[in-house]
């Protein structure tokens, strides 16, 4: 009974002690409101200083849409969080870089910016990926935007480009197949009426030889049609296309950042703290009352 009595009573000690102390940084502030909000007047003007003195950044975006490649079933050049995932790697900065006369140098304040902020989100269950970058006016960013992108593209155009090669080569081997059918469906049409216009009348071998041979000529010719219709169906804009921008890339007129509600509220927020503690400081030697 004794320790439970001592529990309870240091409990409730300790409850007082922080309602005191609450007590007594709100007095504190009652007391010293005016100093109070000179602080926060001064952390608000230091933080609109800061937004001033930060240099504004754009913001530019794109969408892109991964191209598929002339395969049966059709495939995407490269999956979108692959895709994406290319934006992160510094070969393909490097590339964007260099492409717009940047240098490789982290001591260039474009150059980190480009790094940090060059971003891509692949779509859901889509072949769409999202695509940003920031920089320090609204020109740069679009252009070094396009340069990433057209990095991407590159290294895509460079996985499709045999395919499609070979996509030709082979419609064009159909095509000279299915003339080389046709001819010698043609030629032996050609024998067998011959055969049967001549005064002794085409005999019977030769003549069921000769049917059975255009028979076999007529199912190369359908399977040849067959062939070539889906080749060429594949090869169509639907089924087979490169990466490109779906629209295109935009950038607002007002800079993405810095935000000045951002720099306001982080001054008011510090502003009262540090009126706070000094506040309390200058109270530190008052005697505290308990009401």
């Amino acid at each position: 009974m004794e320790n439970n009595f001592s529990n309870n009573n240091n409990s409730s000690q300790i409850e007082d002690a922080e309602l005191i102390d609450l007590g007594a940084i709100w007095g504190s502030i009652k007391r010293r409101w005016a100093l109070l909000l000179a602080c926060v007047i001064v952390a608000i003007a230091a933080a609109g200083g800061g937004w001033r003195m930060t240099p504004a950044e754009w913001k530019a975006t794109a969408a892109l849409q991964i191209g598929q490649l002339p395969v049966n079933p059709t495939t995407l050049i490269e999956p979108t969080a692959q895709a994406a995932e290319r934006f992160n790697q510094r070969q393909l900065q490097d590339q964007a870089l260099l492409s717009v006369g940047l240098p490789l140098d982290e001591q260039d304040g474009r150059v980190r910016l480009l790094r940090k902020t060059l971003k891509a989100t692949p779509g859901k269950n889509t072949d769409f990926v999202d695509v940003s970058v920031a920089a320090y006016s609204q020109e740069d960013a679009k252009t070094y935007l396009n340069a990433a992108i057209l990095a991407l593209i590159k290294a895509h155009d460079a996985r499709l480009a045999p395919l499609i090669k070979n996509l030709d080569d082979r419609i064009a081997t159909n095509a000279l197949q299915m003339s080389e059918a046709a001819s010698e469906k043609t030629r032996l049409e050609a024998n067998l009426k011959n055969a049967s216009a001549s005064p002794s009348g085409g005999k019977f071998e030769p003549s069921v030889i000769a049917i059975n041979l255009i028979s076999k000529q007529d199912d190369l010719i359908r399977g040849l049609t067959a062939e070539r219709a889906a080749l060429i169906d594949l090869h169509t804009k639907t089924n087979t296309f490169p990466t490109t921008i779906v629209d295109a890339i935009y950038v607002p007129e007002r800079p993405a950042s810095p935000k000045l509600s951002i720099f306001l509220a982080i001054g008011l927020i510090l502003g009262a703290l540090i009126g706070t503690i000094l506040a309390m400081f200058l109270d530190r030697n008052r005697p505290k009352t308990t009401g």
